[in-house]
């Protein structure tokens, strides 16, 4: 081989190392951005009720966690366990009660979990209010079948689960009632679908948690809010857990301690909720 060739061939060589180094460094660079956007995708299933606080106490957590990525998805909490059990990825479990907590641990999906805030059920109209409901008449305008009610699904919502529990605790007090109430509720999948119907003054009266009316009315809604007597009323209870399926627990358990924290607390109590002590 002449000196020439022998010199082209070592620069055919080094040109061949270094376009292989090149692609190498790049599959490799491509394989640990991917990893790291994976590794800093917090997903939080959390009740229909929560989107407000979660997503200010949420805010505060990238503030404090850069380049961390959360998803929300925020529906009815019966949904949402539905999801857990099919399969969906998550991390986190926000549930309006912690009946669905409690049926996911005994199935192994999570380990346990906390109550971080408690609420209670409402009832409201329309400003106008034209079926003249008031705090004195309340159960005698729920049991009139000419005054159109609108409440979420007991099973799929907890809220709905609540308003159905104070409707058996009405018909302790006015037998016949609970099969009079539920019988011309219309009652839809999650307490979200209601608060649009509501503040359009599509139904005489509505049945939310306490939360949910002044969310409304901060938006501007005219709306009346009427409180339930404590004798019927449902005392909510907002659980929270992390999954044994979530692969970023440190995250979740960063994010945990802040919806405690005074910062957590502080923010829930300003969209209407009772923080856990």
């Amino acid at each position: 081989m002449t000196e020439e060739k022998k010199v082209n061939a070592k620069i055919i060589t080094r040109l061949s190392t270094f376009l292989l180094l090149s692609l190498l460094f790049t599959f490799i660079s491509f394989n640990l951005s991917n990893t790291k956007a994976e590794a800093t995708t917090l997903r939080i299933l959390a009740a229909d009720a929560l989107p407000k606080p979660i997503t200010e106490i949420g805010k505060i957590f990238k503030e404090e966690h850069p380049g961390v990525i959360i998803y929300y998805d925020f529906l009815g909490a019966g949904v949402l366990k539905g999801d857990i059990e099919e399969g969906a990825p998550a991390d986190m479990f926000l549930s309006a009660n912690g009946k669905f907590q409690r049926e996911l641990e005994k199935k192994g999906f999570l380990n346990s979990y906390k109550v971080f805030a408690y609420d209670y059920l409402a009832a409201a109209t329309p400003f106008n209010n034209p079926a003249h409901v008031t705090e004195h008449n309340l159960i005698k305008k729920l049991m009139d079948k000419n005054v159109s009610l609108t409440t979420s699904s007991p099973h799929s919502d907890p809220a709905g689960d609540y308003t159905w529990a104070m409707f058996r605790k009405i018909n302790k007090k006015y037998p016949g009632a609970f099969k009079i109430i539920t019988g011309h509720a219309d009652h839809l999948l999650d307490a979200a679908l209601v608060m649009p119907i509501l503040a359009s003054g599509n139904t005489d009266l509505g049945i939310l948690y306490t939360s949910q009316l002044l969310e409304l009315k901060r938006k501007g809604a005219k709306i009346n809010i009427i409180k339930i007597a404590s004798k019927y009323n449902t005392h909510a209870k907002f659980t929270a857990s992390i999954l044994n399926q979530s692969k970023h627990k440190k995250l979740d358990k960063d994010f945990e301690k802040l919806l405690f924290s005074a910062k957590g607390k502080k923010i829930l109590k300003r969209w209407g909720f009772t923080p856990a002590q």
